[in-house]
């Protein structure tokens, strides 16, 4: 006990020494050896703890830890972004929010209606008056037929055919090549003809001159026929497949009979008075 109070005591003077020490010293000089022992203090404590922590961190287990287990595929983390990505993102503005609603609904362009082609129209009433059959010579080779009357609600279209002669309607085959047209002819001189006009034009055709030629240059035409038939269009077309779209009431057959002469003389007396 002895002992120790003599030592309490130099130790207190010489604390009281420093801090007379101190006094006597400017403020400025001083503050700047307080600093300086403060940042000297500090730094010792910071490394003594950064020494304590790296000895007190069991690097072989963590190491142990991160090491990958056999069989199972590396995970890498995924690399940070660039800084010209991260600028990049910045620098583009973000898509604005576009309206939710509906959009208004566009008319959209109707489709052309694709024109009808020529075809016979419904009503096929109509007033035919021919011969049933005409006699002519057994010898010839040609022959007029009468007057055909014909009274038909539209365009008309004529067809003939013969089983044996021709036709000569004294005007050769017309196509316009238009799409619409006022007059059509086909098969002239040949034993299928078609005729197609505007209202009674092809009636005026086949009843012009001496009406229509029938003619044959290998025989006779006695004991042949010939078919007519009649169709209402709606457009002017000598298109055959219109032939056997007409009522068959509209149908007219032809016989050509031949006169019953002969060529024989008989020989009779003569009275005179």
């Amino acid at each position: 006990m002895k002992n120790s109070r003599p030592t309490f005591f130099k130790k207190g003077v010489t604390v009281l020494l420093i801090f007379l020490a101190l006094s006597a010293i400017p403020n400025s000089f001083a503050d700047e050896i307080v600093q300086s022992i403060t940042e000297t203090i500090t730094e010792t404590i910071t490394e003594t703890i950064a020494e304590t922590i790296a000895d007190l961190t069991p690097t072989q287990e963590v190491a142990e830890d991160i090491a990958p287990v056999p069989g199972e595929p590396l995970v890498e983390p995924d690399p940070s972004p660039a800084p010209s990505e991260i600028a990049k993102e910045q620098a583009e503005p973000s898509p604005s929010p576009t309206a939710t609603g509906d959009p208004s609904p566009t008319a959209s362009p109707s489709p052309t209606p694709t024109p009808k082609p020529p075809h016979a129209i419904e009503n096929q009433n109509m007033r035919i008056i021919t011969p049933s059959e005409v006699n002519v010579d057994p010898r010839a080779r040609s022959v007029f037929l009468p007057r055909i009357y014909i009274a038909s609600p539209g365009n008309l279209l004529i067809c003939a055919s013969s089983n044996l002669g021709a036709f000569d309607a004294n005007t050769p085959n017309i196509s316009s090549g238009e799409v619409k047209s006022s007059l059509e002819i086909s098969g002239a001189n040949t034993p299928y003809l078609r005729i197609s006009g505007v209202g009674s034009q092809a009636g005026a055709i086949i009843n012009s001159g001496n009406g229509l030629r029938v003619f044959s240059n290998s025989r006779a035409l006695a004991g042949t026929y010939i078919h007519l038939r009649f169709v209402a269009l709606s457009e002017v077309s000598a298109n055959p497949k219109l032939c056997g779209d007409g009522s068959a009431s509209n149908t007219r057959t032809i016989y050509l009979r031949g006169l019953g002469i002969d060529l024989n003389i008989t020989k009779s007396g003569i009275t005179l008075k």
